[in-house]
Order: C-alpha cells, then structure tokens, then sequence
C-alpha cells in the first residue's frame, strides 16, 4: 500500500528551524580501544562478524525528513568478509520520493600496530535501478580481513512523511549497539507501533517534548529456525504513521483566522473510505453497467448459497492467472483484468468478490497482514502500513468463509499458510474495522493400522493414514510436485518395511482430504524374538527442535490433532513379553498434549496414541519445555512391543 498512500497523502508543509538536540553518538573515523582489540561477541560466539553501532538520527526540516544514519562493523572472521558488500535501498518513485546524499565510507586495519585506513571514493559507489520505484546503492569495501573495522555514514532525504520508514534493531550478524532518534516538530502528530519486547520495553521517553530516542544492546543476529520461516514478524523495530497536522493560520474572505487542526486516516471508517475510493479499487466494488453485463456472462446452476459461491471460485481460479504479485491495492481496473487474464492477488480476490455480488452473494475485502509482512500482531488503530495482502470474507447460509482466489488447487474456504493471521480489516460502507479471521478446519492425520500373520508367517500391515485440511493440502501439494513415486519414496523413507501395494486417494469435498492407504510386509514369525513399532507413520522421525536456546516464537502454522491406532494379531505360538508404559503429558498452558495407551484383548493388542497442538505458536520462553516434550513425544513413538515365541514345555 505504501506506494500508493504516499502519491494520495503526500503533504507540503511550511519550513520551521530545526534544534539539533542531540549529535551522534559514535564520531566518524574515531575507534575506541575495546573496539580494536574485540575478537569475539561473549553471547554469540560462533559469529562472524559483528555490528560495532549502528545510530539513525531522524529530524524534519520544511515538512521533510532527514536521516543521518551512521554504521560501523567489524569482521571476527574469515567468514564474515562478506559484510564488506553493501546495498543500501530507497525509494526513489517518479520525482525522487528518497534521495541518499552526503555519502562516506572507510574501513580500517590495524598494520604492524597501527590503523590504516583507506577511504571509499565516489567512483566507488554505483547506483542501481530496481523495479516498481525502487534504486539502490551498492559498494565494496576493499582489503577486508579479519579484523576489520568498516563504517559508513550518509543523509536520506524523504518528502513523504505519512509513513516514517521502519528501523529494525536487529542485524544478520549481532549488534552491540543500535540507537534510534526522532525528533518530532510541534506541529506534527504521529502514531506509533512498536515490536519486540526489548523495543517496548525501553526507555524512549526524553526530558523534551516531542524527542524520542531508543538504545538497545547485546541483540542476537537474525537467523532460521525450525517452525520460524518469517522471523520478520518478531524482529524488535519502530514505524510511525502521520496522525495528523497543524494547519497555517490564514486571514479568509471573511477576515477570520481559523487555523486548527488536521487529522490524518482517524479512524477505521476514514481509512476505508480512502481505500474504496481509488478509481482502479472501486471499479470492482461498483462495475458499471457494461462490466455487470460481463459479470453475468457466467451464472451458476446451484440452490444453496454455498454451492453457488464453491462454482464462481472454481470459475474464477481456473479463469484468471495469478503473476505472482501480492498487494492489497489492484494496480489495474476490472476491465483490464477480464481483458488480460491475469492479475495481481488483490485483483484477482475483487474480480471473485464482483461475480460473487452480481451472483446475490455477499462478500467483502478484507486487509491482512501475511506471515513475513513485518508484523506479528496488528495494532488497534488506523495503521494503513500494517497491511500488505488482501482476501475476502464470504458469507454464504449464515457461514462466515475465508477466500483467496489465487491458487486452484486451494479449496474454497482455505487460505494459503502464508495468510493465516488472526485478524483482518474489513472494508465496509460503514463500521468497518479489525475483525477476527476463524477458520474452520480439523486438521491433522488419522492412522488405523492393523497387523496380522498371514498364512505364509509374514507378517503384514495394513494402514490407511487420513491427512485432513491442511494436512491434506500439504500432502496433495508434495504428490502433485515430486509426482507419485518420489511421493511413494519419501512416504516409506518414513514408514519402513517393504510395501507391497500404495494407494492415492483425494478428494475435496465434503472437506479436504488425502487417503494413503498402504500395505506392506513388517517381518515374518520365523524368528524367536519380534519387534515392532506399532505406527507405520509418524509426523516426525527426529526432533526438529535440537538447538539449545531459540530467539523467536514456535510457530506450526495451524493446530491439529493426530490419532494413531494400530490393532496386532499375536500370531499364534508367540505372546506380548514387553512393551511400553502408557503415558499421558502436555506443556506449560496445555499447549501441546500427548498420550499413549495399551489395550490387551482376546489374543490382540491395540495401541492408541494422540497428539493434540491446541496453540499453533509457542513462545520462545516455553522453547526448553517443548523441546523435551519433543523428545519424550518422539522417542515413546518409537518404542517397539516385543513379542517373544512361547517355550514348548
């Protein structure tokens, strides 16, 4: 959204003088000793490389913003030498919205003792054109070894000021030092969204109105963990949206001075009435009526309203093509994309909406913000930044459903992990505003085995393992992309044994649904000792969880429920000498739950184990409970019963 907020709200504001309050704190050129003689960060020690300080110092001067941003790293190894490569992006767009000005750059080795220093030059910089708006400047700075100390400094002038540019604390490597200042005129108002508990919970308030300045230290760099693909979202950061201004006193025609002021997008009506009033974003919500005799080309065959609203997805998914690009504003008009075929996310979602309305089904945009967006909550107020995907909500027979239209082999009323938020901002004619997103799903994975002798003293298992929802969905997508045989190869690098026939079955009604049915040979009863492993298939052969410490959340993208259930035939001559202990244990909160039960009957035993995930992201402070409840979870499914042949007297 950002682009086209700042062409709609981009504001001219008379000149003011500028207090420099406070300078920054690190001076150009100038090393302490503890920088020098600094080998290793003592909290992250394996690091390559590290961020020395890093200061941001943001000041208006006639309704522009400048920013002085000032960094100095340091390489602990050879490893790190790739610090040493920079990009610096801005966003240009048609009249130079940023520009990058007074550009400095060094880098510093100590040499039989004492510091050299080579300075970077212009010829040195190369600035580089990127799509949609956006350039860059890139360097190198030359003779980087280990020990290296390598700075850059610069000025980025930003007419827009509607929204200030996000500062993120955090680094690639770990930063020591990372310091934010705002110095916000009097006749200026902003909101602000915080992220990050360091970031909260520090000190920002200074002794003058209206200066803000944030110092954290000791940040661990930004790294992948299992069950964390957008750590973006929890990054510790600080973003402003204009709030609103002072308006210049003036003398009208009637010889008053009303002055006053102006607010910016105050509420969430406002803020979706600007939305809804783009000419490209209103030609879906109100087509004309040559567009309307377009939409009506398709009309559908069934009754109910759910029906209906299934066969104008389907229409729409297999009609228009999704090029990739995401948004929550359409870039071209409804005419274009019927013309085309092919559209963004949210132009294809408007197109589905349109039909949907011209077919007596009520629907409505609904603004998100995805995983990897930046943003792992949303904030209660008119935040337009917050926002950078838009869905529909559907309701249809007194059912509430949540669409995305961009991928056919996606059911209706199933969204893409990558959209699975807790919240939304519903664009309505009135009282529009945050609403929760509930999606109705049962995932998870069902197994009924049962194992038996045959007649040849094989001993023999047959499953049918049950992926539900999204475990469905997930699946269906492996089979589809690695085709039948690699599929058949990873399941049984799961399951084990010699399978001796794998069936496939899919389906997406009544709800989505994916059948493994599976047979295959264990072992035979030849041997005085058998040991089997009750569940042919499991959803994780090895803890995924082996670090030590995590910085950021669990996240497992849905909850589910597995039920696992296998029934042995004791082939006869042999008995149960051994198995394992029944079991039932969950985490702090009841997060996760897992249980393991054995039955004895009539010559057979059943085993029954579950595993409930009841919140689908785990805080990073219950990462050393979950990873032993891991631990426990996956070795007790593993444990084989031990059925041992009967001595003859």
């Amino acid at each position: 959204m950002r682009g086209v907020m700042i062409k709609f709200l981009l504001l001219l504001f008379f000149s003011m003088g500028v207090r420099i309050v406070e300078g920054q704190e690190m001076r150009f050129g100038k090393y302490s000793q503890a920088e020098i003689k600094l080998t290793e960060v003592d909290f992250e020690p394996e690091a390559n490389a590290v961020v020395l300080e890093e200061f941001s110092r943001n000041q208006f001067m006639g309704g522009i913003q400048h920013t002085n941003v000032h960094r100095r790293i340091k390489v602990l190894k050879e490893s790190g030498k790739s610090n040493g490569d920079v990009k610096i992006a801005y966003y240009f767009g048609d009249d130079g919205v940023e520009m990058i000005q007074k550009f400095s750059a060094q880098i510093m080795n100590i040499i039989d003792g004492k510091e050299e220093v080579i300075m970077l030059s212009k010829k040195d910089y190369f600035e580089v054109d990127r799509e949609n708006g956006w350039k860059e400047i890139r360097f190198t700075f030359p003779n980087v070894r280990e020990g290296s100390i390598m700075e850059y400094e610069y000025l980025k002038i930003d007419k827009n000021i509607t929204f200030l540019d996000s500062y993120l604390f955090q680094n690639e490597v770990p930063t020591l030092k990372s310091v934010y200042f705002l110095e916000i005129p009097p006749y200026l108002t902003y909101r602000m969204l915080l992220q990050g508990d360091a970031t909260i919970k520090a000190e920002y308030q200074t002794s003058k109105a209206g200066v803000y300045k944030w110092t954290l230290t000791n940040l661990r760099s930004i790294f992948g963990e299992p069950y964390m693909n957008h750590y973006v979202d929890y990054l510790e950061k600080v973003e402003f949206q204009l709030a609103g201004y002072a308006v210049r006193n003036k003398i009208d025609g009637y010889g008053t001075n009303p002055g006053g002021y102006k607010e910016i997008l105050g509420s969430w009506q406002e803020l979706s009435n600007t939305i809804r009033e783009f000419p490209d974003f209103n030609s879906y919500m109100n087509p004309n009526n040559t567009i309307e005799n377009r939409l009506k080309s398709f009309r559908t065959s069934s009754e109910s309203e759910s029906d209906r609203a299934k066969e104008i997805y389907k229409y729409v998914t297999e009609k228009f093509k999704f090029n990739g690009k995401s948004g929550d504003i359409p870039s071209q008009n409804l005419k274009s994309l019927l013309d085309i075929g092919r559209g963004s996310r949210a132009e294809i979602n408007l197109s589905l909406l349109a039909h949907l309305k011209t077919n007596n089904i009520e629907s409505f945009p609904m603004l998100i913000s995805s995983k990897g967006n930046g943003r792992s909550t949303l904030v209660e107020a008119p935040f337009a930044g917050q926002f950078n995907q838009l869905i529909l909500m559907v309701k249809a027979d007194g059912k509430e459903f949540f669409v995305d239209a961009t991928d056919p082999n996606i059911p209706f009323g199933y969204l893409p992990l990558e959209n699975h938020s807790s919240s939304g901002f519903i664009l309505l004619e009135k009282e529009s505003g945050l609403r929760p997103i509930q999606l109705t799903h049962r995932s998870g994975i069902k197994q009924m085995t049962n194992i038996k002798a045959n007649e040849h003293g094989e001993l023999i298992s047959e499953s049918t393992i049950r992926f539900l929802d999204y475990e469905a969905l997930a699946m269906s997508k492996k089979n589809e992309s690695r085709g039948e045989d690699e599929f058949k190869k990873e399941f049984f690098n799961k399951t084990g044994g010699e399978y001796l026939d794998f069936v496939i079955e899919d389906t997406d009604e009544p709800r989505k649904q994916l059948d493994a049915k599976v047979k295959s040979l264990l072992t035979t009863t030849a041997s005085e000792t058998i040991f089997l492993i009750p569940f042919q298939y499991q959803r994780w052969t090895d803890n995924p969880f082996q670090s030590e410490y995590r910085s950021f959340p669990v996240d497992f993208n849905y909850v589910f429920s597995d039920n696992y259930t296998t029934i042995i035939d004791i082939p006869e001559g042999f008995e149960l000498d051994d198995f394992p202990e029944d079991a039932a244990i969950n985490t702090p909160g009841d997060a996760v739950f897992f249980s393991y039960k054995i039955t004895k009957f009539d010559g057979k035993v059943q085993i029954n184990a579950t595993l409930d995930l009841r919140r689908k992201v785990i805080e990073a402070s219950h990462y050393p409970e979950l990873k032993y409840f891991m631990e426990i979870v996956i070795s007790k499914l593993k444990e084989p019963l031990v059925l041992k042949k009967i001595s003859q007297p």
